[in-house]
């Protein structure tokens, strides 16, 4: 006994080198065997390439078979055996023209019975059948014409039924394109025209018995092509004159109350062709006459010459022709207005306005002076801005004024 392990007996090592000398063996016949065969790796992809052909073979042969019957079914059943064989979309296609066909087909075939039929019910059950049919718009057509047809002659053996305007004119409003639209309007014409003479003839009853010119103009208002228009207008005319004659009347009183020159003329200005325009004029061409008289003369073209020329030291620059008319202009008018309205002024402020003594005397200077003491006479007679005293404006010093 000195430690080392038991050494085993001859016999079983030749037992255990016999043992793994079998294993090996039948590992080597093993090995052997599958090098000399093909693995199922090899087998698969050398039978691939022979399903491919046979599954092409069968494509093309259920291809040809549905090519063949031609129908939407064959072309269904490939579909659905081959769903992603080569001619797919091709069978796809076929198909949809074929139900497109069968589609026209029956739609054609719906319409002609629809036609032949003519009845709103059998366009109506096309529409229903065949919602997107070639002739569905025309089906609807037809559909509403019947409908509005059988309306149209319910609605005009109403409104004859009714015949008054307005039921006509209802029917003319509702069916405007309707089979008895013109018989109606001439109806409502007819009616229209009688309401137009019985309206015609109660306004000018009305008006007769009024007698009055509001009452025959409001008549020619209203019926301007009315039958009684030309005896309203005559019956206004009587009117108008007698009013003029009335109005001609009181202006010329007013005239000779007045009696001046300015009232004359007036009334002749407004009545052009009154009564007493001849009478007027001799009255105020008298008091003109009598007025220039009363007023003095003044020489003008001395007194604008000489204005002219003060304005010209005062202000310099130069004297123009134009200058000078457009003073004799106004000095003349201003004359005229003081003859036309000289009785209108005191003879105080007559005798204080109108001085020819003084330096360039001027009409317009007088005429100003004659308004101002008028106007402030009268407003202290009026009492309208109480019991005074007044202060008239100041006003500038004209070239006439020195030396009054």
């Amino acid at each position: 006994m000195n430690g080392d392990p038991p050494r085993k007996p001859k016999c079983a090592r030749r037992v255990a080198f016999a043992k793994w000398a079998f294993v090996g063996a039948i590992a080597g016949a093993a090995l052997i065997s599958a090098c000399s065969q093909p693995s199922d790796s090899q087998q698969t992809a050398q039978q691939q390439p022979a399903d491919e052909q046979a599954r092409k073979d069968a494509d093309e042969k259920a291809w040809a078979d549905a090519e063949k019957a031609g129908t939407a079914a064959a072309y269904t059943a490939y579909l659905q055996n081959f769903g992603s064989g080569t001619h797919v979309s091709e069978a796809s296609q076929r198909i949809v023209a074929l139900n497109e066909t069968a589609r026209k087909a029956a739609d054609e075939k719906a319409w002609a019975d629809a036609e032949k039929a003519g009845t709103a019910a059998a366009y109506t059950a096309y529409i229903q059948n065949f919602g997107g049919g070639a002739h569905v718009a025309e089906a609807r057509q037809r559909v509403a014409e019947l409908s509005r047809k059988e309306a149209d002659d319910k609605a005009w053996a109403d409104a004859v039924r009714a015949g008054t305007a307005a039921a006509l004119t209802a029917y003319t409003q509702n069916f405007s394109s309707g089979a008895h639209v013109a018989e109606a309007r001439q109806r409502l014409a007819t009616l229209d025209e009688q309401a137009r003479k019985d309206a015609d003839d109660k306004a000018w009853a009305d008006a007769d018995k009024a007698g009055t010119a509001a009452a025959f103009n409001g008549y020619i208002q209203k019926f301007g092509s009315g039958a009684h228009v030309a005896e309203a207008r005559q019956r206004l005319a009587a009117f108008d004159e007698q009013a003029r004659k009335e109005a001609d009347e009181k202006a010329w009183a007013d005239a000779e109350k007045a009696g001046t020159a300015s009232a004359f003329t007036s009334y002749v200005q407004k009545f052009g062709s009154g009564a007493h325009v001849a009478e007027a004029r001799k009255r105020a061409a008298a008091l003109e006459t009598q007025g220039r008289k009363e007023v003095p003369t003044i020489d003008i073209q001395k007194t604008c010459q000489l204005a002219a020329g003060a304005m010209v030291k005062l202000m310099g620059g130069t004297t123009t022709e134009q200058d000078i008319n457009a003073c004799l202009d106004s000095e003349q008018k201003a004359r005229d207005q003081i003859i036309k309205d000289r009785a209108t002024y005191s003879s105080a402020d007559k005798v204080q306005c109108m001085r020819t003594g003084v330096y360039l005397p001027s009409y317009v200077e007088w005429l100003t002076c004659l308004e101002m003491e008028r106007d402030v006479r009268k407003m202290q007679q009026e009492e309208r801005f109480g019991a005074g005293p007044w202060t008239l404006p100041r006003v500038k010093p004209a070239i006439n004024s020195v030396g009054r």
